[in-house]
């Protein structure tokens, strides 16, 4: 297969890029970190672009052969809603929803056809929001509704849309995150924040992750969805069979330091 993967500079992204290509498939990798991209392998072919520019995109992607597209990308930062101003809001969504339809929206007419796929990285926190975590939230909720709005639009097409949302997973991006956290000293939340110095959870490792990304992208019938890791798997399902009240306490004791963080922050097996 024909298979373009952003975010291949990525913890995720990377391993899926390199797998497949082993595997024989033709693999063109896009991210915006040249360093990263140098990083890969020379059978994978790269490129250095703003997935967050369109006319750039189009032009990258429009004319392209592909059968596959597996989008990998993502950031967050860390902090309460009260503490981040509307610009840092915006571009969570930018980096985390708009880098995903730029490729789409590029790359559909080739994947309708050629009755291809699309596979999306997102998160478990678009289906349980997370304190201290609240623009990246609402971007991977965000792209959780996009995700299968598209998917209901194309499938009449041919081309299959599956979502994979993983839990914490240590591929850097956490613990980018926490390095970057500066409470001001008016915040009513300096406490809080002091709890995530050195935050590194882990349900979920990389690898399996990217397991599951290739099922997505190579299975004769991928699922729609795939959960991977104990709180992607629980604690939506708890999200829904419990009262809100009780999963608010749930997920707070998801937080550094809390029980249920110190029950499956441990690799999985």
């Amino acid at each position: 297969m024909q298979i373009t993967v952003t975010g291949v500079g990525g913890g995720i992204g990377q391993r899926v890029a390199t797998r497949l290509a082993a595997a024989g498939h033709d693999v063109f990798g896009l991210d915006r970190d040249r360093d990263r991209l140098a990083a890969l392998p020379e059978s994978i072919e790269t490129r250095t672009v703003d997935l967050e520019d369109e006319r750039a995109v189009e032009t990258l992607l429009a004319e392209r052969p592909v059968d596959c597209v597996i989008s990998t990308v993502g950031w967050y930062e860390l902090g309460a809603l009260e503490d981040v101003s509307p610009a840092t809001v915006r571009r969570h969504l930018e980096a985390n929803l708009v880098a995903v339809h730029t490729v789409v929206h590029a790359t559909l007419p080739t994947l309708r056809r050629h009755n291809g796929r699309l596979v999306v990285v997102g998160s478990f926190a678009g289906a349980v929001p997370l304190p201290y975590h609240g623009a990246y939230s609402a971007a991977k909720a965000g792209l959780h509704g996009y995700v299968d709005a598209l998917r209901r639009e194309v499938a009449p097409a041919g081309v299959t849309v599956s979502l994979v949302e993983p839990g914490p997973t240590r591929t850097g991006l956490n613990e980018r995150a926490a390095a970057t956290l500066e409470a001001d000293s008016q915040s009513p939340y300096t406490d809080q924040y002091a709890a995530f110095d050195g935050y590194s959870p882990h349900s979920v490792s990389p690898e399996t992750v990217a397991k599951t990304v290739l099922e997505a992208a190579t299975a004769s019938s991928p699922r729609t969805r795939y959960r991977v890791g104990r709180r992607a798997r629980w604690l939506p399902w708890l999200s829904v069979v419990l009262p809100d009240r009780l999963v608010d306490r749930l997920v707070r004791a998801g937080l550094p330091g809390g029980l249920l963080g110190r029950l499956v922050d441990s690799p999985s097996r």
